[in-house]
């Protein structure tokens, strides 16, 4: 019992220590350092190079992966070289088993205690320095968690060498890998994985031979934790992780040939890997290799990559409608023409407003998309603007260059909000559109949208006055309206909830719209 508590502190430790030191790490890089890392992400080197440095920093490459997906999305960077760079975060996770093969429990326990002191007497100061530190004490958790994981290994060993179970796992490399593979999906990281299988060789646990077929597994788990991201994602997103699934998969094919020349020809991996040398750290340069051969490989796959996906899981109406047309990533070093763009985009986002009741109107257009297709790609559209003005923010503007910015950043919230409410107003005017009621308050929408798109259309040149006069406040009519219908005995459960709903949503786009207007007047002004 006392040896299974040894064994769990230690991984324990040791998770709690991954998460701290990636947690810190990414914070001390900030803003400025993320903006470094798009400028760098511009040909193949540069791209493997910051991939791996990422991956060194976050130790997880799914949220190097994200980190893309909102440049893509945001249009500071091309879909391009780019996308590969998630696939060489994986090396820079694979780093973490070469840590673990070194024995540093004794420069951990240094860390720890010195992290103690300073975090108990409060002796950081300043939120820089505060994740310095949580850095430092995530690192020597995570080592010295190791360090307790080897300790307590010998103990297991000794049991589980007069175990048949363990005899048979030992002597059947697929069990082992199915093993690894198990390790990999609940700490949803390879590199975590292999860490412990290296923790497990150094206790005698594991030997050279039944250590690869389990590092093995634990690398093909990848694929299935990348594979998952992919239907739910972009064009962009879907060609990031399919990628890494390719880089899983190439990099497990290499160690599953490892494994199978092992087999057949043990003198020569013995000439190879010679038994006297830290095998430790044999199975954590094995490991880093097979990362760097999978990212190579799935490099030179990623053409076909990205046309199987394209025939297979084309892009949705909602993701090509989502898709910026004025934002330039080359016009980020010139603010104003960015922002010139940025206005250009809303007002582009703005005139699809009154599109959205064309379904629910009397008359229905049978061409104009689907309430719900435009309200995703409105909500996904005015978070890509977001994103390409928090970029634009990262570098050097006048001060009223940044208030344009601001006032075009409460604008694009204010666009998203309105695609939201819309769709929602869509869905509930369904059961109630053949009433005179719903009918009158879709038309009367209908027409005031039709005016704020028309305000920006012009990009807020047009005097607000009269836009901003229709679209008065209707609390009290709508309070009135609401009034009537709860006195009227002809209307269904179903349709007095439709039309109520309608009249509190109407007021909310209303205001919102109002909210657009201001912003796009206050810009042009600015």
């Amino acid at each position: 019992m006392a040896t299974l508590a040894l064994l769990l502190s230690g991984l324990g430790l040791f998770f709690i220590g991954v998460r701290s030191l990636s947690a810190n790490l990414v914070p001390l890089v900030g803003r400025r350092g993320r903006a470094a890392f798009s400028r760098a992400l511009r040909g193949p080197v540069s791209c493997a190079v910051s991939g791996v440095i990422a991956g060194i920093v976050t130790q997880s490459s799914t949220a190097v992966a994200w980190i893309i997906v909102s440049f893509v999305r945001g249009g500071v960077l091309p879909a391009g070289p780019a996308l590969g760079a998630p696939n060489w975060a994986n090396v820079g996770t694979a780093l973490l088993p070469l840590i673990v093969a070194i024995d540093t429990s004794t420069a951990a326990g240094i860390v720890i205690g010195l992290g103690g002191f300073i975090t108990y007497f409060k002796l950081a100061r300043g939120d820089r320095m505060r994740h310095v530190v949580e850095a430092a004490l995530g690192a020597g958790l995570l080592l010295f968690g190791m360090h307790l994981v080897a300790v307590a290994v010998g103990p297991v060993r000794d049991s589980l060498m007069h175990n048949p179970l363990w005899t048979v796992a030992l002597a059947h490399p697929l069990l082992l890998a199915l093993i690894g593979f198990a390790f990999s999906v609940a700490a949803q990281s390879s590199s975590v994985a292999a860490a412990i299988a290296v923790a497990a060789v150094g206790g005698g646990l594991l030997d050279l031979n039944s250590a690869l077929p389990l590092v093995a597994g634990a690398n093909a788990a990848g694929m299935i934790n990348n594979a998952l991201m992919v239907p739910g994602e972009t064009m962009a997103g879907r060609l990031i992780f399919a990628i890494q699934v390719v880089q899983k998969g190439a990099g497990s094919l290499l160690l599953a040939v490892l494994c199978v020349v092992a087999a057949v020809l043990p003198d020569a991996v013995a000439v190879l890997l010679p038994a006297d040398d830290d095998t430790r750290a044999q199975i954590a340069v094995i490991f880093l290799l097979a990362q760097i051969g999978g990212a190579f490989l799935a490099g030179l796959a990623q053409p076909a990559t990205r046309r199987l996906l394209e025939r297979y899981l084309p892009a949705s109406p909602a993701e090509t409608l989502a898709q910026p047309a004025f934002l330039l990533r080359e016009s980020l070093s010139d603010p104003a023409a960015a922002l010139d763009l940025t206005v250009r985009e809303l007002a582009r986002l703005t005139d699809r407003l009154p599109m959205m009741l064309d379904k629910v109107r009397e008359e229905a257009d049978p061409t104009t998309p689907a309430p719900a297709t435009l309200r995703a790609a409105g909500i996904a559209l005015a978070g890509t603007v977001r994103s390409y003005l928090a970029t634009l923010l990262d570098g050097q503007m006048s001060r009223r260059q940044v208030a344009v910015a601001l006032l075009l950043d409460d604008a694009a919230g204010s666009v998203g909000a309105l695609h939201e409410a819309l769709g929602e107003f869509a869905e509930v005017a369904g059961p109630a559109q053949a009433l005179p009621t719903a009918r009158r308050l879709i038309e009367s929408l209908h027409a005031l949208l039709g005016a704020v798109a028309e305000h920006g259309e012009s990009l807020g040149v047009e005097d607000p006055e009269l836009v901003l006069s229709l679209l008065g406040h209707r609390d009290q009519v709508m309070e009135a309206l609401r009034q009537r219908l709860s006195a009227q005995q002809a209307l269904t459960p179903l349709q007095q909830d439709a039309l109520f709903r309608m009249t509190l949503l109407f007021e909310r786009i209303v205001w919102l719209a109002r909210q657009v207007v201001n912003s796009f007047s206050q810009a042009h002004r600015a």
